[in-house]
């Protein structure tokens, strides 16, 4: 298995791309990176993620129409 899957830590690349496909959410919904909403966002990404929705169109998909509830 592969060892990034064993400590959920994200390979280089992923990490990149998760960092910029925030950055695309938060300037296109106007929320500051540093507020409250932004880190509700990026956790709605790294669910997804982790859940396995890697591409770019079902991630913005999800996050337009999912609400998730804490587990």
């Amino acid at each position: 298995m592969h060892p990034a899957v064993l400590t959920n830590a994200f390979e280089p690349n992923e990490l990149a791309f998760l960092q910029r496909f925030f950055k695309e959410i938060c300037a296109k919904r106007g929320v500051a990176g540093d507020t409250p909403a932004a880190t509700d966002i990026a956790s709605q990404i790294i669910q997804l993620y982790q859940r396995g929705v890697r591409d770019e169109t079902h991630l913005q998909i999800e996050l337009n129409g999912t609400v998730f509830s804490k587990s």
